[in-house]
């Protein structure tokens, strides 16, 4: 099949080049549909350490699409059928076409939407609410109400939590906490957030807090919302070294510290199951949360809006149609 593939030449510089994909033994042909644009791979943008500049190379790690041919022995899907990915090594989301191992697709249901479907960073929120450990009766707080800040709201929301609590300084971004079904919006920068916890809880405090600011002159200080033996979820990735952090918090009121990025979870194959599962539920709605869509030829724009974000940007993709 003839498509475009987006490939990062060097530093801040895509190409766009047409090329015939085909499907090898033991893959599907996915007509990709929607592919996220992510903080983290901005490194290879920005070419940031040896890693990252291995031009020329294609990214794209966020997608899902259409089933659109079958390679040989190919058992568990059929043309039409719609999937996600969890990618092994290889990122290739930006292009119209991806030949892909079967065994790192997963199967949607025939309604799902594209937009909403997007496995790899709701593989994520599965493993960082798994760290969180949440139990009936607990008060969590999510501070930071990016993109992966109101997926962990989607995802926790309902009857479990005595109390759900969304705290920002984006007061647009507090108001979709709340209609994802946080109980309680703070805005940080107008109030006093550790004592609004402490109201909101009665004096008890969060059982458990997801970091998901990504500054690190913040994780510090996410520890004053918590109670003795509470749970610090560590979800954002840091550009920058955190200089200074205060271990007495943490140390004194015996918090238990999880950073759970990826390599946290003991299986991401379960993780990702379990976020395909949700997202057969429909529990993940992006319409609002995306904020900013581009075409495949505008791949440079689309990074360079990413690296520089407006005001009133929350998540990008890129649409293939």
């Amino acid at each position: 099949m003839i498509g475009k593939r987006a490939y990062l030449v060097k530093e801040r510089k895509f190409e766009i080049v047409e090329e015939n994909i085909v499907p090898q033994k033991g893959q599907v042909l996915v007509k990709v549909e929607v592919c996220g644009l992510c903080n983290w791979e901005l490194n290879f943008w920005k070419g940031t350490g040896d890693y990252y500049t291995n031009y020329p190379q294609v990214i794209g790690h966020e997608w899902a699409g259409t089933v659109v041919e079958l390679g040989e022995g190919v058992t568990n899907y059929k043309v039409g059928d719609k999937v996600t990915v969890l990618p092994g090594d290889t990122f290739e989301g930006f292009a119209e076409y991806v030949a892909v191992n079967e065994n790192e697709c997963y199967k949607l249901s025939a309604d799902a939407i594209f937009e909403n479907s997007m496995g790899e960073p709701l593989k994520c929120i599965s493993t960082v609410i798994s760290a969180a450990t949440p139990r009936i009766g607990d008060y969590g707080v999510v501070l930071g109400c990016g993109a992966m800040g109101l997926w962990c709201v989607q995802a926790l929301c309902g009857n479990l939590l005595a109390g759900l609590i969304a705290i920002d300084i984006d007061d647009k971004k507090l108001e979709l906490a709340k209609k994802f079904g946080a109980t309680h919006t703070v805005n940080s920068k107008t109030e006093n957030a550790v004592e609004r916890v402490k109201e909101i809880t009665n004096g008890r405090m969060a059982d458990f807090l997801i970091e998901g600011t990504g500054l690190e002159s913040l994780l510090s200080s996410s520890a004053d919302y918590l109670k003795l033996q509470g749970r610090l979820v560590v979800m954002s990735s840091y550009e920058d070294i955190c200089k200074e952090f205060d271990f007495r918090t943490i140390f004194y009121r015996g918090i238990d510290v999880k950073c759970a990025h990826p390599t946290h979870s003991d299986s991401p194959l379960n993780d990702m199951t379990r976020a395909v599962a949700l997202i057969n539920n429909n529990v993940f709605r992006n319409e609002e949360i995306i904020t900013h869509r581009f075409k495949l030829e505008e791949i440079n724009e689309a990074f360079e809006i990413l690296e520089n974000k407006p005001k009133g940007y929350i998540k990008g993709v890129v649409v293939m149609n």
